[in-house]
């Protein structure tokens, strides 16, 4: 083995000065390709496509033509100036070399299509161009570095490994952040129902408060549905209008999002903690390469929570999985900020004894979980804080029992306040405890035992609901879940020669939070969404411990999924691309996107096929966690249409239709929720499912008892047959089909995908 010292990995002074120069040119590339991406997009808006009277319409293609001659531009100067001294060490044509400068450019142009849109609503287009610019040029010069115009790999010292590895991350981890925030007040962003439904009861209640006074009890029209949430959860809703805010789903959901960032905020102080405890105490082997900084497994810490797909569906809505994990994790984030502390002191062992602040953080910390979600999530939290202070110091469980049993009586009695102000005690018992708590653990099949081993709903199938939950990262989390379990062994024969592992707490919260919820008969993988910021940590800093087959075999099943998941995409783009939903040029950017990452992923199987060694290996993990953020912003393109003013009610119909009462089809709880938001100042909102009868007569007995009525035909169907139906069409959208029939969905009704993806939604009133 070849012997390195300090001296051969430090890089000399013309190196270093070269790095900083190719920089500077780099940047000025840009500054040319910004000029030629400024000048055709207002040469093209302005003049050369004014013949496109739609502006919208019309920026699609003028950005289109833009970043492609930018790109050609940037490529040009790149390759014979930036990077000429690397050009004798690539073998291959100019033909090659473009497409991997596209290949590796995709993560920018994407950031700047999407920014570019984005902004382009708030901001002059130009401006928003500028600043989506600014970004994509930083990333797509590391990436470019890294792989288009890079030298031969033994040239790269791990000092240059280790920067790039940092500066990728973190600007992969500045887009995840971009792309969240991304279209966050969408009708269609992948949430889940229960949305609608707590929109409903926020908005009863605040017309209750509005003429009563009082915010207490929750109020709703829905049967049985009312105490499904504690009240803090709906408070927060009520705090919208009592701002003076307009009652929009983007108000409704900032706190959710705000609440993600926080978990990412801590997912990542947790990862580069750990990591710099690994380093500074030096009592055995790191768990991670050395090119992977603290700061690195960080932000990777952070893209693998933010690329979960259960993330991105559950913690952007108004619902109430990133409150519940924000609250439920803190105790243990401090718990473990505190551990790492006593091991920098030299504390170790039966030694360690938490900071009061511990409890203090846990009684508060509790309270708010009974207070937003439920109190049966206090007794799982409340033993895993007790078995991890005894894990630690077990020779004074005595007194954690103490301190543990006073933070539960003290979020408890917070809970308890509920049943003290609300005017119907009695109803909160039997709708949330007996009803939304107690029917969860009741038989709900032939017995609790067959539920438990048999059906979709049995503790094997939760089991796997960390992988469910990560989807395309799915298998990178099964595989470290499986390997910490093979180290329990291990990890107990070190406790008992006196070694204590600061990652144990996170280790066991995982553990015991799996089994807690395995109690329930109505098992879901929803329930382990807490769980995953965690597992986010483990799988960042324990990744590199799985031996390279398994690694191999959870990023080449994380690659298929990711397949499987951009076949989706790409039957939406074509039902889209079907009905006219995206003008050419804006079909040709989505198309352009999706063959690059189809290319990209391609490439990734091309390395797991390869005798690759560590370094691929590690490079492209870094590539598939990008590639699943893309996956996210590509859909958040695609259903970006459905949300622009082109698709929604115009002003005028709004005007018309206040304090109306609206017929509308709803295929389950709270689904008719959707059109106050889409129609604001409706009055009453009946529902109708859309099995029931919808022909014509039906249409008109409907407008003899409302003002209006919401109608869905299939793509292929005719409009309602206004004379037969009495009734004149006010406005038509296109809205989007979701709680399918069984069996609907199948290989035939694919060859039509528009008629499986999207209504055609009439809105229809009385004829004058």
């Amino acid at each position: 083995m070849t012997t390195h010292t300090l001296a051969d990995n430090s890089p000399s002074i013309v190196q270093t000065m070269l790095a900083r120069w190719r920089y500077i040119k780099f940047g000025l590339v840009g500054a040319s390709g910004t000029v030629v991406n400024l000048a055709v997009l207002y040469l093209c808006q302005e003049f050369l496509l004014g013949s496109i009277a739609s502006d919208e319409q019309r920026l699609y293609a003028s950005l289109a033509i833009a970043i492609l001659l930018a790109t050609v531009n940037n490529f040009a100067w790149n390759r014979l100036w930036t990077w000429r001294d690397r050009q004798a060490e690539f073998h291959g044509g100019i033909a090659t070399q473009f497409v991997r400068y596209g290949l590796a450019s995709w993560l920018g142009t994407s950031v700047q299509y999407i920014l570019t849109l984005w902004l382009a609503q708030h901001l002059h287009y130009l401006l928003g161009n500028v600043l989506a610019i600014v970004l994509a040029s930083v990333i797509n010069y590391f990436a470019n570095d890294w792989w288009t115009f890079k030298g031969n790999p033994r040239e790269v010292s791990d000092d240059e490994r280790t920067q790039r590895y940092q500066s990728i991350t973190l600007g992969l981890l500045v887009l995840a952040v971009l792309v969240y925030m991304f279209d966050l007040g969408g009708e269609n962003i992948p949430r889940n129902g229960d949305e609608l439904v707590y929109t409903h009861i926020a908005f009863k209640t605040w017309l209750q408060a509005q003429s009563t006074g009082t915010w207490l009890p929750l109020a709703s029209e829905l049967d049985h549905m009312r105490n499904t949430k504690p009240p803090l959860l709906f408070w927060q809703a009520m705090v919208v209008p009592w701002l003076g805010l307009d009652w929009k789903l983007l108000w409704l959901r900032v706190p959710s999002l705000l609440y993600t960032f926080a978990n990412t905020t801590l997912v990542v102080w947790a990862s580069r903690a750990l990591a710099n405890d690994w380093l500074r105490q030096k009592t055995e082997p790191t768990p991670f390469p050395k090119v992977l900084n603290a700061n690195t497994l960080g932000w990777m810490a952070g893209l693998i929570f933010l690329g979960c797909f259960s993330t991105y569906r559950y913690g952007r809505p108004y619902l109430t999985s990133a409150i519940e994990t924000f609250w439920m994790n803190l105790p243990f984030w401090w718990l473990l900020c505190q551990v790492l502390r006593a091991r920098n002191q030299g504390i170790q062992g039966g030694q360690f004894k938490p900071a009061h602040s511990v409890f203090v953080v846990a009684s508060i910390s509790w309270g708010m979980v009974a207070l937003y979600k439920s109190f049966v999530l206090i007794a799982p939290l409340a033993a895993t804080l007790f078995v991890s202070l005894c894990w630690f110091n077990h020779a004074a469980w005595r007194t954690w029992f103490v301190r543990v049993t006073l933070s539960t009586l003290f979020a408890l009695g917070l809970f308890a306040l509920w049943f003290v102000v609300d005017p119907d005690p009695m109803g909160v018992w039997r709708e949330f405890v007996v009803g939304e708590n107690w029917g969860k653990v009741s038989a709900g099949g032939p017995s609790y035992l067959h539920t438990a081993f048999v059906g979709g709903f049995s503790i094997w199938v939760q089991a796997l609901g960390l992988m469910q939950n990560g989807a395309m990262l799915g298998p990178l989390i099964f595989g470290v879940a499986v390997w910490g379990l093979f180290q329990m062994r291990p990890a107990w024969r070190a406790r008992l020669g006196g070694v204590v592992q600061p990652q144990a707490v996170l280790w066991i919260y995982v553990l015991l939070l799996s089994v807690f919820f395995m109690v329930p008969s109505q098992r879901s993988a929803r329930y382990l969404i807490p769980l995953m910021p965690v597992m986010s940590v483990l799988c960042a800093i324990w990744l590199w411990r799985l031996p390279q087959w398994a690694q191999r075999t959870a990023m080449g099943l994380g690659t298929v999924f990711s397949l499987l998941g951009l076949g989706f995409l790409g039957l939406f783009l074509w039902a889209g691309w079907r009905i006219d939903l995206y003008p050419l040029w804006g079909r040709l950017g989505l198309l352009l996107i999706l063959a690059l990452q189809v290319l990209a992923l391609l490439r990734l199987f091309g390395t797991l096929l390869s005798r690759a060694g560590a370094q691929s290996i590690q490079a492209s993990w870094i590539w598939l966690f990008g590639l699943v953020l893309s996956l996210f912003a590509w859909f958040g393109m695609l259903c970006a249409p459905l949300h622009t003013a082109s698709n929604t009610y115009a002003p005028e119909v709004v005007a018309q239709l206040q304090g109306a009462k609206l017929a509308t089809p709803s295929n389950f709880n709270g689904d008719f929720e959707r059109w106050r938001f889409l129609i604001p100042g409706i009055g009453n909102i009946t529902p109708y499912m859309d099995h029931e009868p919808n022909e014509d007569a039906d249409i008109a007995k409907r407008l003899k008892t409302d003002d209006a009525v919401v109608v869905h035909r299939y793509w292929q169907e005719a409009a309602p047959d206004c004379e037969k139906a009495e009734c004149q069409i006010l406005a038509q959208r296109i809205g989007l089909r979701g709680r399918h029939p069984a069996g609907e969905i199948n290989l035939k009704s694919l060859q039509t995908p528009e008629r499986v993806m999207f209504w055609r939604e009439y809105l229809l009133v009385k004829k004058p």
